[in-house]
């Protein structure tokens, strides 16, 4: 395609108004969304620039429909200029460079007034960028030779757009039906006796071409039950060919394994039936014959038939496609324990002269909280602390105190007793109610010490000559948090005896598989992937079944939960099953491909959305995309006046507002509940690892990194952009920029000061218009992550890899300075930055503080007359007068580079940076 660019010489100007001491003049051009200014030229009435700038047009029709438009400003400060005149071109008129074009004088024009005083000279022409062929034919068959200097690789662009999807949902499910054949294996009957060995082990076998399963061994059964489904992928048989499935009864010992014998089905002829369907699939003897078709001994109970996994049967049947078939974790019910320790009283050594230090420790697991020391005299010691600990029901461990004293000049510690208190003992609460004390009698531990010398005293500190008393509750009225405060997916409390919050809606996920996922290197040397994927939301954790050796997994898996609230996260992550094949380097027993997170309130009610999401891991290396998640959500709400309900009633439960947790005690604790979540999810089968259930919950959220820190900052910047935005606009406003905008803005400030009562009603109708209109541009699926918000990628190497390191650190110490240093200079520019904040507001202060008796005169003065003159005159008049003077048109105004009275009256005002060391 032929492309153009339009040239524009800017030559001069001449008959400017103003005097060689007060103009600084440049000019501004703007041509199809492009810009471009010359040099400033000071005090200079007739400038003369001879300057060329080149405007891509693309193609020759384009450039009709545009516009060249020259600005001409006068520069007043470094941060100010005001419109002298503009000269506008229309694209038709601008002829071809083949054409001798010379530079024409064009009047000025601006402000409100027709013409201004002045001419633009401008020379401006288009040109054809049409590529010139070569000339010599000989030219395109010599072969280019292209070398790379360096060895830094480019860093491509990653994919992180989510697409949409068309999958086939199928009866009001959103996941897509997968044919299976299952056969359900009940019992057996009239087989024959035991051998001449005296034993026999019967068991069934079930076989479609290489694949099969087994059932569990019967001893010495003529009428074994085994009660087995098995579920064959009917597409893996359709790839393969396979038609026929085999059903064998055989005999088992440590000298031979034979047939008793077998039924066999032709896969055409099995019965299809639906999830809908009602009759029930009733069990048939089936006699047994062996290979070549004649009867033998026994028959066997059996029902088969085709289905998908919809069926109720497919959850607790062997899949051939998958060792570790779905599970469900029920997250453990986790209580806040308050303990406040009160005081301890040692009758054995009471009264004795020796002062010593004592504290108490309060063990719970890997949880320890330690009281102040007190020095008192050896018998009664009081502290009145208070501590929290996370437990989980049900209780495994109790809660064990212990009393210390710290003797000897290393200060060293002996136990002078301890106590383990059951945590079913402990009353349990939900309103914040007084907890009664308890007195409790310290266990002497084997081998004490008296603190006088370190002689054994076992005789005199009896069993109850030592006492501490303390209060103990489970706290039922919290939420417990274990994850990020960010990506909180339920908001309940722990008790039960609160009940829950009104259900709002039901959340329905498909997980319908993965694509494009990387294979990882095993033991054996082989490149595979046994993909799962995790789902976590509410008291509910739900794992999909393992698909061995696949990089693009089908599940097609359906869950639902009951919503309580609408601000709650779902959050789904794929990982690598370690456990089936290990690794060829040490890596985590799962190991995390990518997780997406769905907040349900950008949710659409009753709608479904189905996509295809990038699994974006960030790594020291920089961004990856690991492959692509299909999903399919559905929110369906219950009812208008319950989501009005819900966004009325408070977040959190009603013991965060009336006996709030600081903050960083709610870290310590939620680091903690983190912890036995995890611990608990391991010892289920099949595990969920530590590992993934970390990343899950966003373990390392918290960690300072420099990338997040900037992508906050521009965060702020961003929710501010309005605000800026809105100030470059009414600076436009007042300097006249567009003479229709400021002379409707005049006509509106004109009708709000005659009509005060419309202020309030037009700013709210303003708000309501601009909703509606944002109402076309509203988000068509939820957020996924957004790479140039985050700053991940293009993100600098060390500075990943400073995020990435370990803490405490494992890099060398040259690096470490390195970026000590580093950390050093950008505190320093904040620390100045909030000092400066804090010197103004400090100037504010002093108006009134009379450290400056000049100055706070001056002010108070000023205050007295202001109130007078407001007092006096209208409200109406001051507020017309403001803003006309502020929108007052550029020939009343008076440039100077020079600061104004107000700010050359604050700036002097005094800070405490004197009194700073």
């Amino acid at each position: 395609m032929v492309s153009y660019t339009l040239v524009v010489d800017v030559v001069s100007a001449n008959g400017l108004s103003g005097s060689h001491d007060s103009l600084n003049l440049c000019v501004e051009l703007r041509f199809a969304g492009q810009r471009a200014t010359t040099s400033v030229k000071n005090k200079d009435c007739r400038p003369v620039w001879n300057e060329t700038f080149r405007f891509s047009a693309l193609d020759k029709d384009k450039v009709g429909y545009g516009t060249l438009e020259a600005y001409v400003y006068n520069i007043v400060t470094a941060g100010r200029k005001s419109l002298l005149g503009r000269v506008r071109l229309s694209g038709s008129v601008v002829p071809d460079s083949s054409a001798d074009v010379a530079a024409g004088p064009y009047p000025l024009r601006g402000g409100i007034f027709p013409r201004s005083k002045g001419t633009l000279h401008l020379k401006v022409v288009l040109e054809n960028e049409t590529p010139i062929a070569t000339s010599d034919p000989l030219l395109a068959v010599i072969p280019s030779s292209f070398f790379t200097i360096g060895n830094r690789e480019c860093a491509t662009p990653v994919d992180a757009a989510v697409k949409e999807i068309t999958p086939s949902f199928q009866h009001g499910m959103i996941v897509e039906l997968m044919p299976y054949v299952f056969v359900h294996v009940v019992k057996a009957r009239h087989l024959a006796g035991a051998d001449a060995r005296g034993r026999l082990d019967r068991y069934v076998e079930v076989k479609v071409g290489d694949y099969g399963g087994t059932t569990e061994y019967m001893d010495m059964e003529q009428n074994a039950e085994w009660n087995a489904t098995f579920a064959f992928s009917k597409l893996e048989m359709d790839q393969n060919q396979l038609a026929m499935v085999y059903v064998i009864v055989k005999n088992t010992d440590m000298a031979r394994d034979d047939s008793v014998g077998m039924v066999w089905f032709d896969v055409n002829n099995i019965p299809r039936r639906t999830p809908q369907s009602h009759e029930p699939l009733l069990p048939e003897w089936y006699p047994l014959r062996d290979e070549s078709g004649t009867s033998t001994e026994g028959e066997l109970l059996l029902k088969v038939w085709r289905g998908s996994q919809a069926d109720e049967a497919f959850p607790d049947a062997f899949k051939t496609d998958s060792r570790i078939g779905p599970q469900v974790y029920h997250l453990p019910r986790l209580w806040y324990l308050r303990i406040q320790i009160i005081e301890f009283k040692c009758v054995a050594v009471a009264g004795r002269a020796k002062v010593v230090e004592l504290d108490v420790t309060i063990a719970h697991g890997v949880q320890h909280r330690i009281t102040k020391k007190v020095k008192k005299p050896l018998g009664h010691h009081v502290w009145n602390q208070e501590f929290m600990l996370v437990v989980a029901e049900p209780f495994e461990d109790g809660v064990q105190i212990s009393v210390r004293a710290h003797v000897g000049p290393r200060s060293r510690h002996v136990i002078m007793g301890e106590v383990t208190i059951p945590l079913e003992t402990c009353q349990r609460q939900v309103e914040g109610r007084h907890i009664k004390s308890q007195w409790f009698d310290l266990q002497m531990p084997r081998q004490a010490h008296d603190v006088h010398g370190g002689r054994s005293r076992d005789d005199e500190f009896a069993a109850s000559s030592c006492h501490i008393r303390l209060t103990s509750c489970l706290e039922g009225g919290y939420h417990v948090l274990y994850d990020s405060t960010y990506f909180v997916d339920d908001y309940r409390p722990s008790a039960m005896e609160i009940p829950d919050p009104p259900t709002v809606g039901l959340l329905e996920i498909g997980i319908l598989g993965a694509k494009g996922l990387h294979p990882r290197k095993r033991i054996n040397g082989s490149s595979t992937l046994h993909p799962y994927c995790v789902a976590k939301y509410g008291r509910r954790w739900i794992r999909t079944r393992t698909i061995n050796n696949s990089c693009n997994p089908v599940f097609n898996e359906q869950y639902n939960w009951d919503v309580y609230d609408t601000s709650a996260v779902l959050t789904i992550g794929v990982f690598d099953n370690a456990q089936l094949q290990g690794y060829s380097s040490e890596e985590d027993k799962s190991v995390k491909i990518g997780k997406v997170r769905i907040r349900l309130s950008d949710l659409q009610p009753g709608r479904t959305y189905a996509h295809s999401y990038p699994l974006l891991v960030l790594r020291p290396k920089g961004l990856k995309n690991m492959g692509e998640l299909h999903l399919a959500v559905r929110f369906s709400g219950e009812s208008i006046l319950k989501m009005v309900r819900m966004y009325s009633n408070p977040k959190l439960p009603e013991m965060h507002y009336k006996h709030p947790i600081s903050v960083m005690q709610l870290d310590y604790l939620r680091h903690h509940a983190l912890g036995i979540v995890a611990a608990r999810f391991s010892r289920m089968e099949p595990p969920l690892w530590k590992e993934a259930v970390e990343y899950m919950c966003d373990v390392s959220g918290h960690m300072w990194s420099l990338r997040k820190s900037k992508a906050n900052f521009y965060r702020i910047m961003g929710a501010f952009s309005f605000f800026f935005r809105f100030i470059k606009w009414f600076h436009g406003v007042c300097l006249w920029k567009n003479p229709a905008t400021t002379l409707l803005v005049h006509a509106i400030f004109a009708m709000l000061v005659l009509y005060p009562q419309l202020i309030l009603p037009a700013v709210l109708l303003y708000v309501f218009f601009i909703t509606v209109r944002n109402y076309r541009h509203r988000p068509t699926y939820p957020p996924h992550v957004d790479t140039k918000l985050s700053y991940s990628e293009g993100a600098h190497p060390d500075e990943l890899d400073e995020e990435f390191d370990t803490f405490p650190t494992s890099r060398s110490l040259d690096l470490v300075r390195m970026r000590y240093d580093r950390l050093r200079s950008i505190a320093g520019r904040v620390q100045t930055v909030i000092g400066d904040v804090a010197t103004q507001i400090e100037r504010i202060q002093a108006l009134a503080s009379w450290r400056d008796t000049t100055a706070t005169a001056i002010f108070g003065l000023f205050t007295l007359v202001a109130a007078i003159v407001i007092f006096f005159t209208p409200w109406r008049v001051l507020v017309a007068i403001a803003g006309l003077y502020t929108m007052r048109p550029p020939m009343l105004r008076r440039y100077s580079v020079m600061p104004s009275f107000f700010a050359n009256f604050f700036l002097r005002l005094p800070q405490k940076t004197d009194s700073l060391q």
